[in-house]
């Protein structure tokens, strides 16, 4: 017997795939192993677009300046609907954490210039302007 959702080989009595971790029972049990490698087939497929989009995004945002916020978007959209689609798929949990992890060290940084900008604006004697 196999499993429907990733086709790893279980016993009959098992109760949950101890590779996807879904619930084995009777519905989710599948004897035919090319079913199986035919929906991973169309799982790969469909995760490596996702894959490929992103990565041209990424690249995008670095290349053009002017539309750097539509290809942000195009990133963003691209790995959030692969990491929720695809949630098995190795690569595209990397990539989003390392996507996630970016922007907020991005955000962080744009916090602390501002801080930085503030208290040294607030130091500047004005008094002799005018």
């Amino acid at each position: 017997m196999y499993c429907k959702k990733c086709g790893f080989e279980v016993e009959k009595d098992w109760s949950f795939c101890p590779k996807c971790k879904a619930n084995l029972q009777d519905e989710n049990l599948e004897t035919n192993k090319e079913v199986i490698l035919e929906k991973q087939r169309k799982e790969s497929k469909g995760s490596n677009i996702c894959i490929c989009m992103f990565l041209i995004n990424v690249i995008f945002l670095f290349k053009f300046d002017d539309y750097k916020w539509i290809f942000f978007l195009g990133a963003l959209i691209s790995i959030v609907t692969g990491f929720i689609k695809f949630q098995n798929n190795k690569i595209i949990k990397v990539m989003f954490w390392l996507f996630l992890t970016a922007v907020a060290i991005y955000i962080l940084l744009i916090l602390a210039i501002i801080i930085t900008c503030g208290n040294a604006l607030s130091r500047v004697d004005c008094s002799g302007i005018g």
